[in-house]
């Protein structure tokens, strides 16, 4: 089979963006206990034992969080631009490859913390400048775990690749509310 080399490019309109493919999973504080599939326990209590298949062992703790962000952080100081830490409020791209089997046991917000917590200092001088957040959870085509992180820099509220993004619009309902109100003054003539 031939093997095919391939170049991945940062998109233009990013300020700073990074990735990183295959390594272990992110550890979040979510991930506390793994079922031991196919083991059983005696529970022995005086003179009674009482049978269980519910086993699990603990998976990892603050510790390995710690220690994830630590490598993480380090790592990214070593790819920051010379104008970081940004001290302006920014937006914040996520995408997270997770292999299948853990893709429903991990949540995006957890995942997303542990990211943002690494980042603290080194990007960004707090995560309390991220403005919006996109954070996405998926599976990669190799079944690997994968990260990548792009930052926007928003100087200003109109900026950034979510500033239009509106869910509700307050015009539309100004304008119903104009015209409730010139109804009214007709009924008052």
């Amino acid at each position: 089979m031939a093997s095919k080399i391939v170049t991945i490019k940062k998109n233009p309109k990013l300020d700073w963006a990074i990735a990183l493919l295959g390594g272990p999973a992110i550890p979040t504080k979510q991930d506390k206990f793994k079922p031991l599939i196919g083991m059983q326990g005696i529970l022995q209590d005086g003179d009674s034992e009482q049978i269980f298949d519910n086993l699990y062992i603990k998976k990892p703790d603050k510790p390995a969080i710690e220690a994830f962000e630590k490598k993480l952080s380090s790592f990214l100081k070593e790819n920051v631009d010379k104008e970081m830490p940004y001290k302006m409020p920014v937006e914040v791209i996520l995408n997270f490859d997770i292999n299948r089997k853990r893709l429903f046991e991990v949540d995006v917000d957890n995942l997303s913390k542990t990211i943002l917590d690494s980042m603290k200092g080194v990007v960004f001088e707090d995560d309390n400048q991220v403005v919006r957040l996109l954070a996405i959870k998926d599976t990669h085509p190799l079944n690997i775990n994968g990260l990548m992180i792009a930052v926007n820099k928003v100087e200003k509220p109109e900026q950034g690749w979510f500033a239009n993004i509106k869910l509700f619009y307050i015009e539309e309902a100004a304008e119903v509310a104009e015209a409730e109100i010139d109804k009214d003054k007709m009924k008052t003539k």
